[in-house]
């Protein structure tokens, strides 16, 4: 008999994922992936959902691997192996575009501080510094000059950063983005567990050291194109820039106007997603001088309602379907679909 596993975590993927299946009675069973006998718990089992994500120290640790296992068990996972082993690694993606010439912001890594020391001595600036980790635009920063290149160099081949996020990042952002009173009462609630979660990440999440990353800045772009192609189905909207910033991903100024998405944005994120095998991704775009579309990062892991928002999707052959869909009913709908030859 057909039967799925979920890993649940709450505010996640996986609320949605067992609503879903109760809704439309597919046989299912709740599953810890980070226990010792998952592989057991497992047994019997044709498919599993589970969205792990950056923030989750156990998830950084294992997932990966745990996936490649299970995958020798005959069981299809989401995500993949080909969808998760780039996730929340930026130095992983950088290889991986250019090993398959996709069009990528030109990106630089240096594993030893005489190279990076050599690339700055030369470098036109301003230039952008990430560290591998990291989502909503955290660890990322605006270089613009050789000296500040310089300090950010000495400390990532000494000290490092720390891979967590700080205790009240992006916190004007977040505050602009509430609604109403109420919601600014329920995310104060929701503050002792978020800052308990960054003590505990601080602590188990590695720090950053031995390596720097560097991205090309890329000027006079107001907004970033958003593209999350699950299947053969591409979301798009845009983002705009920060105010007095130059980032746009953690903005949460976002524009539905499909008008305004250009479709070499879409044409390229199918191409690169079937390359890739993966199940859903998502790619942030910015344009060059030349008005051509450049990827700055790719994720398997994303906001569900800012996809949900958008007023459709297109298909492979740029067909307009209208109508909105949460992404977690897609990718159910395709783990499915993928089962059904091993039934």
């Amino acid at each position: 008999m057909f039967k799925l596993a979920i890993h649940e975590k709450k505010g996640s993927f996986s609320d949605r994922w067992i609503q879903y299946c109760n809704k439309n009675n597919i046989p299912y069973k709740l599953v810890n992936c980070y226990s010792s006998k998952i592989i057991h718990d497992l047994q019997g089992v044709h498919g599993l959902l589970w969205h792990w994500s950056h923030f989750e120290p156990d998830g950084q640790l294992v997932a990966r691997q745990l996936i490649a296992a299970i995958k020798q068990m005959g069981i299809i996972v989401f995500p993949n192996i080909d969808t998760c082993w780039h996730y929340d690694d930026k130095v992983a993606q950088k290889y991986l575009m250019e090993a398959i010439s996709a069009p990528m912001v030109p990106s630089h890594v240096f594993l030893n501080i005489s190279d990076a020391l050599e690339f700055i001595e030369n470098a036109t600036y301003p230039l952008v510094f990430k560290l591998r980790c990291g989502a909503g635009s955290q660890n990322v920063q605006w270089v613009h000059t050789k000296k500040e290149a310089k300090k950010l160099c000495h400390k990532a081949f000494n000290k490092g950063f720390s891979a967590a996020k700080g205790y009240f990042s992006d916190a004007k952002t977040k505050i602009r983005k509430v609604e109403s009173f109420n919601a600014l009462i329920e995310k104060a609630k929701r503050l002792p567990v978020s800052l308990k979660n960054i003590v505990i990440n601080k602590k188990l999440l590695s720090i950053q050291k031995g390596y720097i990353y560097f991205q090309d800045f890329i000027p006079n772009n107001t907004t970033d194109t958003r593209i999350t192609v699950i299947g053969d189905r591409a979301f798009g909207f845009q983002r705009k820039v920060r105010p007095g910033d130059f980032r746009a991903s953690g903005s949460g100024h976002i524009v539905y106007d499909t008008d305004q998405i250009d479709l070499r944005c879409v044409e390229i994120s199918f191409q690169v997603s079937k390359q890739l095998n993966t199940q859903s991704l998502s790619f942030d775009y910015i344009f060059d001088q030349n008005n051509h579309p450049k990827i700055c990062e790719i994720s398997y892991c994303y906001q569900n309602k800012a996809v949900y928002d958008c007023p459709g999707y297109w298909d492979q052959q740029l067909n307009w379907k209208q109508g909105h869909v949460w992404p977690e009913d897609a990718i159910l709908s395709d783990l499915i679909r993928e089962c059904s030859p091993s039934l």
